[in-house]
């Protein structure tokens, strides 16, 4: 198993960002790449068993499921359920911490996968270089501007 991390702070408060973060069907609003994202079936985006479908930019088509969402601990869990990805048995969470120091937010992506040898150590630096600060950053972008 592979484990990848990144974590940031980000100036504004917890309630803030759990906002953008809580709804599994938002991620196209805060994560680059994303062409499209939609709730499969009917379900809310809040729902623990939600599957997302994403259309990615340079990963095609990537189905994942929502794990777990805990509003007391400002967390969500899923797992990847279908991709091109050379990865299997992706699982990850993101958390939020509240910063008293000013009023600010840690965020931290955790992630835990299987790859191919060929491919492990590529897929390690990228997820939390290319996909998990990016995406930190983004929402620092947006959230500034609310």
């Amino acid at each position: 198993m592979m484990d990848v991390m990144a974590s940031s702070i980000l100036d504004v408060p917890v309630a803030s960002v759990w906002a953008f973060i809580r709804d599994f069907g938002s991620i196209g609003k805060w994560l680059p790449g994303v062409k499209s994202c939609r709730i499969e079936g009917d379900d809310p985006g809040d729902r623990v068993g939600a599957i997302r479908c994403l259309e990615m930019d340079d990963a095609g088509l990537i189905r994942e499921q929502l794990l777990a969402l805990s509003d007391t601990d400002h967390t969500v869990a899923f797992s990847i359920i279908e991709s091109r990805l050379p990865i299997w048995n992706y699982r990850s969470a993101i958390r939020l911490f509240p910063v008293t120091d000013g009023n600010r937010t840690f965020i931290r992506w955790q992630g835990r996968f299987e790859a191919e040898p060929e491919h492990a150590l590529a897929m390690r630096a990228r997820m939390p270089a290319l996909i998990y600060q990016p995406a930190f950053d983004c929402l620092a972008e947006r959230l500034r501007g609310e």
